[in-house]
């Protein structure tokens, strides 16, 4: 034995020193032997707890636990909240900052494995509301709009200006990707659905009441958010982002179906409803949902018709050519039916992705775990498990030559959510104080065998 460390991460009461002193003591008196069985205890038991059996599929099964493995490893909540940032805590990529991976990728994953983790996250985005409040602010808005890109202190971060196949481009996802903001109540609402905790109260009021001061209503009554990027990226500036649209709506009745606490309160909630029922979704009659206002009068390219996928589309063929084009960057409408089923046309799952999935590059590592789990949900196993098996071997293979900079969180969330609601595909629904789990057929053709905790109980 050479040495024992202990590390831990320092906090604004410096308060570093002493912890890790008392981590090293313990550490010592407990000694090696005691170290390794403590430590073989605690991962026999997480496996016990969340695994993954795929007897016709031992590569998949493989990968499936490498992504499990690394959430557990990359997150936590012994210090009350936890950052997850897009590359994890393997490498310096992006510097450790905070994206939506964090919120609509990882933590979804991250609840049916370690709650009490998934709470920490949303404690992060909790304790910096007052940094969210302040940037609604300063754009003349009410309430609270989280960063694109976020630090420690919550504030926006996000470059402005970068380098696209070496040519220098303005960096617009800081002031214009707003649908954050949305996403992270989804993510607060979904953590307390599967912990059956009460939901962030404050986190969803002040983030409708953004959306409420953000909308424009025509005089038809109809709500528009105008000059947004959407999912999508590949496309800036424009309005009515059928995703940034209907999560904005998901998140004002959401919030407005809490207990109002005075009078003042009650009709605020009961204008967000009114505001909620006239915003535009891009719904059409076929079922499908136009992405964005003008969508589909743009020049109707196939990613097939580029080059093979996935494709930096906007490297390949500039970013001009794409952003005059259909092809998309990642799932853009199609998150809103993995996000908020509910929310969307019931029967639209299958145009949408008849029509956005040859258009879609995945010019994104966020991009292919998410479309598993549709296509899973929609029947088509085999093409799922085909799509999911980039995203399996993204970073045990190193395919993006990028792995040295940090793991890809958002993929290895990915992952796991495809396995669970894409291909086993359990539901969580808390009605008033009943919640259950739903549980459909068997989906695929394969034997799948899962184990996750059950929310609310100590079954398995």
């Amino acid at each position: 034995m050479d040495r024992i460390v202990t590390c831990v991460a320092d906090s604004p009461d410096r308060t570093g020193t002493g912890r890790v002193l008392h981590s090293l003591r313990h550490a010592w008196r407990t000694g090696v032997d005691g170290l390794l069985a403590a430590h073989r205890d605690t991962w026999a038991r997480r496996w016990r707890d969340v695994g993954i059996e795929l007897p016709d599929d031992p590569e998949t099964e493989l990968a499936v636990r490498f992504a499990l493995f690394q959430l557990w490893c990359n997150t936590g909540s012994i210090h009350g909240e936890s950052a997850v940032g897009a590359r994890g805590i393997s490498g310096p990529g992006y510097r450790g900052h905070i994206f939506w991976d964090s919120d609509v990728f990882v933590l979804p994953a991250l609840v049916s494995i370690d709650t009490a983790a998934a709470g920490a996250m949303v404690a992060y985005r909790v304790h910096r509301l007052d940094a969210a409040r302040k940037r609604a602010r300063s754009d003349g808005r009410r309430g609270a709009r989280f960063p694109w890109e976020s630090a420690a202190d919550g504030t926006d971060v996000t470059p402005r200006s970068g380098y696209l196949g070496g040519v220098p481009v303005p960096i617009l996802t800081g002031t214009r990707e707003e649908h954050i903001t949305a996403d992270i109540a989804w993510a607060a609402h979904h953590y307390a659905e599967w912990s059956g905790t009460a939901p962030a109260r404050e986190l969803l009021t002040e983030t409708a009441r953004y959306w409420a001061s953000r909308a424009r209503t025509d005089r038809d009554g109809r709500g528009h958010i105008d000059g947004v990027i959407g999912p999508d990226e590949y496309h800036e500036y424009v309005d009515d982002n059928a995703y940034t649209n209907v999560m904005a709506r998901w998140n004002l009745r959401r919030a407005a179906r809490l207990a109002p606490r005075n009078t003042w309160e009650a009709e605020e909630f009961e204008q967000w409803n009114e505001l909620a029922d006239g915003i535009v979704d891009q719904l059409y009659s076929d079922g499908r949902y136009e992405q964005f206002t003008g969508y589909f009068d743009l020049e109707p390219l196939t990613a097939a018709a580029v080059a093979g996928r996935p494709v930096a589309a906007d490297v390949l063929l500039g970013q001009a050519r794409v952003a005059g084009s259909q092809l998309i960057k990642q799932p853009d409408v199609l998150m809103l039916h993995h996000l908020v089923p509910e929310e969307v046309a019931p029967g639209s799952l299958v145009p949408n992705l008849e029509f956005y999935g040859p258009r879609t590059t995945h010019g994104s590592s966020l991009s292919p775990a998410i479309m598993a789990a549709l296509l899973a949900r929609a029947g088509r196993a085999d093409e799922a498990l085909e799509m999911l098996r980039p995203a399996l071997r993204l970073d045990l293979d190193d395919r993006t030559a990028t792995t040295a900079a940090g793991l890809h969180m958002a993929t290895l969330g990915g992952v796991w959510q495809a396995l669970l609601v894409g291909f086993a595909g359990p539901e969580t629904v808390a009605e008033a104080a009943v919640p259950v789990m739903l549980v459909p057929e068997a989906r695929g053709t394969s034997v799948i065998a899962v184990n996750y905790p059950m929310p609310y109980s100590g079954n398995r």
